[in-house]
């Protein structure tokens, strides 16, 4: 219940765009640093994976 004066907290203020997940989906900038985020875990995993592959093989002297 909200009396006179009192800020309702549910609805965004006038002119300010809403938080959340819905929010942070439009924005570019959220996408491209996944991205980046995505492909240095890609990179990473896939080299330690070659790395332990060649190591099984007997490719690499330890």
């Amino acid at each position: 219940m909200t009396g006179a004066g009192e800020v309702d907290d549910d609805e965004p203020a006038e002119g300010v765009p809403a938080s959340g997940w819905r929010a942070a989906a439009r924005d570019g900038r959220v996408w491209a640093i996944l991205a980046v985020v995505a492909f240095l875990l890609v990179c990473c995993c896939s080299a330690a994976a070659g790395t332990l592959l060649a190591l099984s093989a007997g490719l690499l002297a330890v």
